[in-house]
């Protein structure tokens, strides 16, 4: 647990000075506050003396006035400093974790589901704020209560505030017993929380698949089985939980026992006073919400250090794919020329890292001059998206090298690499946002005219003169408002407005009728004369004007030349394209 808790090291040292003063002002608010029952006891003898004057009250009344405003104004100013010292912190938190799965690697998210990357997100930073939060200033508010009020009791009469301390041994051992099963059994209601929020999350965004099966009852109970599953955990936590505070009130509350056994004993001898008595009560009051505290903040300590634990794996998970020793940062511009030396790609096992999957790319071998244009061929699963996942480095050769200008793509910088390359995937990912914003989400510093330019190359521009708000039209979460063809075109208008050296069209233009994918192709072929193309569809309309054509089996090139030289093979080439022809015209 400590080695969790020592994470927040240097987020802690970031925020000192907050914490240092959180402490000073606790300290001055205990101290004002365990003098007031001090002050009483010495109102209560000299009342019983008859030795108080009616100014005498009135000034006591004052002190003791001052002194709660004091310690009232100092508990606020504890507030104001820790409490905002843990939103601080969980700010910090959620920023670098947001930064540490920015820069994973693809192979990161294979074995994580989005609804446990937000569980962490939420639930644990959240656990880890309450710790840093209320936590230390709980903590920090028993343990100066404790000292000063103890020091006024022990002035007193030490006999009988060592009786009182008896029971403190059995609070620190039901405290550590209680806290470890705490722990434990939050890891277990964290982990089913994740469950929950990752079936939530799939029911939402696969509403269209689940209506569209009818399974909207099924789904319900499964989501209701799940739920139900992490009650009976929550509950089960609850109940060691709800030990904690009553076991801590029953042991501290025997002290009373004592005062008024022990300590009217010593009163009835003459040892201490009624006023002196009376000290012990009202101190045995101030400190019982800090003793019932302990059990209290013992949970939030057990479950922050719990969630640290869950954050950490991600924190700590370096990527496998970042600049290093070789990287050559004298490298700033790219033209685009791209070479594939026997090249061979394994995806390792998220679930199982003992197996090992068969290679997705086989000793490939291909060059592509700046300028030039590759169409790539294959049916499903054959290596075609394996091969142009690779130039940008979304993943890492197992065997081969790679290389734009002559460079190896492991010593180009990562940002230099990527910028100078642009994407658009066939599952086109657009932002709840309008339709300008997620255009100019690869530059956002692109004045008007080159947005205008990259969405009439993408053929956009005729459907945005039938949308009343044109370009400021917002396209709903990832773009639900438009159809596929709208999106994909909107994608395309993205990587285009980047001005890229290397553009890729990974079936980017599955989604729209072949006729205007002729026209957006024309387009290309002008916008990107001087620059490198891969097309990745299994339209070879999409494909016969490419400089050359690959075609891909099983993650092995089988087939490579122009539109006409594979026509003259006969080989799969041949075959779709004469598919296609007829699917044509009978159509």
């Amino acid at each position: 647990m400590l080695a969790h808790l020592a994470r927040l090291k240097p987020y802690l040292l970031r925020y000192r000075s907050k914490i240092a003063w959180g402490l000073i002002f606790i300290t001055v608010s205990n101290i004002c506050s365990t003098t007031i029952p001090h002050m009483v006891g010495r109102a209560v003898d000299a009342l019983r003396a008859d030795a108080y004057t009616q100014s005498d009250i009135l000034i006591l009344i004052a002190q003791i006035l001052l002194l709660t405003i004091g310690s009232g104004l100092g508990m606020f100013a504890t507030r104001r400093t820790i409490i905002l010292m843990s939103r601080l912190v969980e700010e910090d938190l959620r920023n670098d974790f947001v930064s540490a799965l920015s820069r994973q690697s693809q192979t990161f998210f294979h074995g994580r589901s989005t609804g446990s990357l937000l569980a962490h997100f939420s639930n644990d930073i959240g656990s880890v704020r309450e710790f840093i939060g209320p936590a230390i200033m709980y903590t920090a508010n028993t343990v100066t209560t404790f000292i000063f009020a103890l020091s006024w009791m022990l002035s007193i009469d030490g006999w009988l505030t060592l009786a009182i301390v008896i029971p403190v041994p059995f609070i620190s051992w039901a405290t550590f017993s209680i806290g470890k099963k705490i722990h434990s059994r939050y890891k277990i209601v964290q982990e089913q929380y994740e469950h929950v929020t990752t079936h939530a999350q799939e029911a939402f965004s696969g509403i269209r698949v689940v209506k569209a099966y009818t399974l909207e009852e099924s789904d319900s109970k499964h989501f209701a089985r799940t739920s139900k599953d992490y009650y009976r955990k929550s509950m089960n936590l609850a109940r060691v939980q709800s030990l904690m505070m009553p076991a801590m009130t029953v042991l501290f509350n025997l002290s009373y026992i004592v005062v008024v056994g022990y300590g009217g004993y010593r009163v009835v001898n003459h040892a201490i006073t009624v006023g002196d008595l009376t000290q012990f009560f009202i101190y045995l009051n101030q400190l019982i919400w800090p003793v019932g505290a302990i059990g209290w903040v013992t949970g939030m300590i057990q479950r922050g250090a719990a969630s640290l634990g869950r954050l950490g794996v991600i924190l700590d998970s370096g990527s496998d794919i970042t600049d290093d020793d070789n990287t050559n940062y004298s490298i700033t511009r790219l033209s685009g020329h791209v070479r594939f030396s026997n090249v061979t790609l394994r995806y390792p096992n998220p679930f199982s890292p003992s197996y090992v999957h068969r290679d997705a790319l086989k000793n490939v071998s291909v060059e592509v001059p700046t300028g030039a244009s590759l169409g790539i061929m294959g049916s499903v699963g054959s290596g075609k998206s394996s091969f142009v996942n690779l130039i940008p480095r979304l993943y890492t050769v197992t065997s081969g090298t790679i290389t734009i200008d002559g460079h190896d793509i492991r010593t180009i910088p990562l940002a230099v690499l990527r910028k100078h390359i642009a994407v658009v995937p066939q599952e086109s990912f657009l932002f709840s946002d309008t339709i300008e914003n997620n255009v100019k989400f690869g530059d956002p510093d692109a004045n008007t005219q080159q947005t205008e330019r990259a969405i009439m190359s993408s053929l956009l521009s005729g459907d945005l003169e039938y949308m009343e708000h044109g370009t400021r039209t917002m396209v709903g979460e990832r773009g639900i408002t438009l159809s596929g063809g709208q999106k994909q075109r909107t994608s395309l208008a993205r990587a285009l407005l980047t001005n890229p050296a290397i553009l890729i069209l990974d079936d980017a233009l599955s989604a729209v009728d072949t006729h205007t994918e002729h026209k957006i192709l024309e387009q290309l072929r002008h916008i990107m004369s001087d620059r490198t193309t891969f097309v990745v569809s299994h339209r070879v309309s999409a494909l016969r004007h490419c400089d050359h054509i690959m075609v891909l089996h099983d993650g092995m090139v089988t087939e490579y030349g122009t539109h006409d030289e594979l026509l003259s093979l006969n080989g799969e080439y041949a075959q779709v394209y004469g598919r296609q022809l007829l699917e044509e015209a009978i159509s």
